[in-house]
């Protein structure tokens, strides 16, 4: 089955996916969007902000994989994880709402020749257009964690776009303390007229002679139109690439795939935070371990309801951080409860009953590189945790400093029975932000796609997402996935 042709086929609705949709049908280009998952991102608990742990292993609102086994982290597997349905994981995120220091796109982007600067200028918080940014909630206990910075020679920031080396309580993406995900403005401003969304999984590219032309889904249906741009992710792009036969031809060859474009960049560089958290007591402070309980949850939730900012319900369930700039940055968060991780399933987080908190840290810039593969079995995901000896040494730095912290804040770190390197190889777990997957670069030879976004050596398609970034632009990468979508639609003269 085919369907009438399109301007623009956008395959997957995640926040870059909706900026496109959003950008393009104001431009009177005639869209089909589609995604794979159907949560409308309406459900209670991806709107409450401190709620999405309840969700964060449900497939119904979340792309569950278990990455490979890990030798460089211990020997076992991850869970990796990405957003379902419209708004993607702007929808199951921490909420926190960083694009990053300027001179970092500029590190990133000046050998290839693109300039971020309007871009960075429109998503600054005071811009007219940009998502609500605002501080989340505190408590004795972020005051605290802050004071330790300065203590400890840090300055505080009041927007850490403005200057990233520095402390800051959290800035999130929230209005009236209900989440802001990037569904909220794609609603707003598209305009529908233009707008197909097709709910369905893409399956492979439609090539006509040298031209990608379409797109076929799993149930068979074909849409079709003038450029195709994917925008699924780090994950979902390269793992589409690859099933349409672009990628690495010997992969291509060993999975059963007919190649198409010998492109082994496709699915290599994947990058991701590798996070590590240390658990410290705090008796005479109530964490979310005792305000998600009970009465105290009862509480909370009143706050929450009459409009009252200090609730716990306002925030992502850390509330200040601390990025350091060093031979190799890093950062630093307050995170409001203790969790056994290997508890964490389709119902959640579990929190612990103690009273205490922890203090999670990463390299801001990690050099180690993964990978995305096919096999004629299986997606295999690897995200190449410490795989680079300078990571190891940037969070063995980190784990010093956060120890040095949480004693200016007058408590001890939970003790441990094994040393440091074993506990970060042991104990670090995906931030859920990875990038990098089809980098860009000026030629084919280091990277998928070009400056321009289009991809080196096929006509008709393009990738705008997480996956095109050549690194890492902030702690965070939410904000940072929306200034390449704005990249994008300046280029194509969308706004």
């Amino acid at each position: 089955m085919s369907v009438p042709k399109f301007d623009l086929v956008i395959v997957g609705g995640g926040s870059a996916g909706l900026e496109l949709a959003r950008m393009a049908t104001r431009s009177e280009l005639n869209v089909a969007l589609i995604e794979q998952g159907v949560s409308s991102g309406r459900h209670i608990f991806q709107r409450i902000p401190l709620m999405v742990g309840k969700i964060i292993g449900n497939s119904h609102f979340v792309d569950v994989w278990r990455s490979v086994p890990l030798m460089s982290a211990g020997g076992f597997a991850r869970p990796i994880l990405a957003g379902r349905g419209l708004g993607g994981s702007s929808r199951i995120n921490g909420n926190v709402a960083y694009a990053g220091p300027r001179r970092r796109y500029t590190q990133v982007y000046d050998k290839i020749g693109l300039n971020f600067s309007d871009i960075l200028r429109e998503l600054s918080p005071d811009a007219s257009n940009a998502a609500p940014r605002v501080h989340t909630w505190t408590d004795c206990l972020s005051e605290l964690f802050l004071k330790a910075t300065v203590a400890d020679g840090a300055r505080l920031l009041d927007d850490p776009d403005d200057d990233f080396f520095g402390a800051s309580p959290l800035h999130v993406n929230t209005r009236w303390g209900l989440r802001h995900n990037h569904l909220e403005a794609f609603y707003r401003q598209a305009q529908k007229s233009k707008l197909t969304i097709v709910h369905g999984n893409a399956k492979e590219l439609i090539f006509t002679d040298s031209r990608v032309s379409g797109v076929v889904l799993v149930n068979g249906t074909e849409i079709h139109a003038q450029e195709i741009i994917v925008s699924a992710g780090a994950i979902g792009s390269p793992t589409l690439l690859l099933h349409s036969g672009i990628g690495d031809s010997a992969m291509l060859r060993r999975a059963g795939i007919a190649g198409k474009l010998d492109q082994p960049h496709v699915g290599r560089h994947l990058k991701d935070h590798a996070n590590l958290r240390i658990p410290f007591s705090c008796p005479e402070h109530d964490t979310l371990n005792q305000k998600t309980r009970g009465f105290k949850a009862l509480a909370e939730g009143f706050k929450f309801l009459t409009g009252q900012s200090d609730t716990i319900l306002r925030g992502p369930g850390a509330s200040a951080g601390l990025n350091v700039e060093w031979d190799n940055p890093y950062r630093i968060q307050l995170v409001h409860f203790t969790q056994d991780r290997s508890q964490v399933g389709t119902k959640g987080i579990v929190f612990e009953k103690i009273r205490g908190a922890s203090l999670g840290m990463y390299a801001l810039w990690p050099y180690s590189e993964g990978s995305v593969e096919l096999t004629s079995k299986e997606l295999r995901i690897d995200p190449g945790f410490l795989t680079d000896q300078r990571d190891m040494t940037t969070t063995l730095h980190a784990l010093s400093h956060a120890r040095n912290l949480i004693f200016q804040m007058g408590f001890a770190p939970h003790s441990n029975h094994i040393d440091d390197e074993t506990l970060i190889r042991t104990g670090v777990y995906s931030g859920y932000h990875l990038i990098g997957s089809n980098r860009m670069a000026r030629t084919a030879r280091d990277g998928v796609v070009a400056p321009d976004f289009r991809v080196h050596g096929i006509d008709g398609l393009s990738i705008c997402d997480a996956s095109v970034m050549p690194d890492h632009l902030s702690s965070h990468s939410y904000l940072a996935t929306i200034a390449q979508a704005r990249m994008l639609g300046r280029q194509r003269g969308w706004i």
